[in-house]
């Protein structure tokens, strides 16, 4: 880009940037909340276990997923170098298990990763 329009986008995002202003809170009204707010995060507590047990789990098989899209040049070396030796079948399998099913399979388990942090159980 040419440096006028950067020097131009860099001023005008620095015009509208609004500072934020920090508000403070007297130290009585905190230790009067302080208990109440220990006995809410006692309450929460088993909510918030739950969820980053299912979060690390959906992380997980997003991971799982992402390395399963290295079957696809493995299919294609396969293919290209071991037909001669009667690989060609399975090279095919795992074109179409990298190429097609693990960059679906990634999709779905990103779109349903909120529901993973829910704790909920589900199976794909």
């Amino acid at each position: 880009m040419n440096n006028s329009i950067m020097a131009v986008l860099a001023v005008s995002c620095m015009m509208f940037a609004m500072p934020y202003r920090a508000k403070a809170i007297d130290p009585i009204t905190m230790a009067i909340l302080a208990p109440v707010a220990l006995k809410v995060a006692e309450a929460a507590k088993p909510y918030v276990i739950r969820s980053l047990v299912g979060t690390g789990k959906g992380v997980l098989k997003i991971g799982k997923s992402a390395l399963e899209i290295l079957y696809l040049p493995l299919g294609i070396g396969e293919i290209t170098i071991g037909l001669p030796f009667n690989k060609g079948r399975k090279g095919l399998k795992h074109i179409i298990r990298g190429g097609v099913i693990a960059p679906a399979k990634l999709v779905v388990n990103v779109l349903l990763l909120p529901v993973y942090m829910t704790g909920a159980k589900i199976n794909i």
